[in-house]
């Protein structure tokens, strides 16, 4: 077991049983769409000025 998943599984563990699964099913997806349109407008928009190599 890598350690993302003994994380993720500690995480949901967590989670009360209140929360449906469901509403797990839409938070996910939009957690990681998030995340990756922030990095990639982090890689792209917002690129560190790099000096060149003498």
């Amino acid at each position: 077991m890598s350690f993302a998943t003994y994380y993720m599984h500690l995480i949901f563990a967590r989670i009360p049983s209140l929360l449906s699964s469901d509403l797990i099913l839409y938070i996910l997806p939009a957690l990681t769409i998030s995340i990756l349109f922030f990095s990639l407008k982090i890689m792209f928009f917002k690129t560190p000025k790099l000096r060149k190599v003498k």
